[in-house]
């Protein structure tokens, strides 16, 4: 090999090196935008719930459950009809499950942890995962709960949304699965040749 060859492929090798990096920090910005938004959504969610707060103090007869009054600037769903409190309670654990994930990957993303790092990318992967299935679930229960009872047209839009993210969410772990199990059989079958 003369010096122009090895010149040249130390060129490309530079190159595409240079170019993963910028990949990297590219996805890096993406990732801190997705979860900063998500983050805000969900937040802004607990903040201002579907069906709005109660304006002031209210008793049984003006809307609030039996044998309670409902505070001003409590969730009405929360705390009016019995039948919707079950359905708040868990559009508020998929709100914060979804902002916790979110939160967890800005600070990765700060910290500077390197993209490159497989454990790091698969954490970021499974947390930005968690994050976009807690804000597709919450989305389906507060229909759920603003339209109660749906209509037939709402509910087979629900159902047809909730049956997407379902299907979504079995291909992704099985495409994960098998990610992992051809890596696994590839440790193995370079073990196995070793010792040979």
């Amino acid at each position: 090999m003369d010096g122009r060859q090895l010149s040249r492929e130390d060129s490309l090798f530079t190159r595409y090196q240079n170019y993963q990096r910028d990949w990297m920090e590219q996805k890096r910005g993406s990732l801190m935008l997705v979860a900063t938004v998500i983050a805000t959504m969900t937040f802004q969610i607990a903040i201002n719930p579907p069906g709005g707060v109660w304006q002031s103090d209210t008793h049984t007869q003006q809307g609030c459950a039996p044998d309670e009054v409902c505070k001003a600037g409590t969730s009405v769903l929360a705390f009016g009809d019995s039948n919707q409190k079950l359905n708040y309670e868990l559009f508020m654990l998929l709100c914060t499950i979804s902002f916790s994930a979110s939160q967890a990957i800005i600070l990765v993303l700060i910290f500077g942890f390197s993209l490159s790092n497989r454990l790091v990318m698969w954490m970021l992967i499974i947390a930005m995962c968690i994050s976009v299935y807690g804000t597709a679930g919450a989305y389906v229960i507060s229909i759920m709960m603003v339209m109660d009872p749906l209509d037939k047209t709402a509910y087979h839009i629900t159902l047809y949304y909730s049956l997407y993210w379902a299907g979504l969410v079995v291909l992704l772990c099985l495409l994960l699965l098998g990610r992992f199990l051809f890596w696994l059989l590839k440790k193995f079958l370079v073990a196995a040749r070793g010792k040979s």
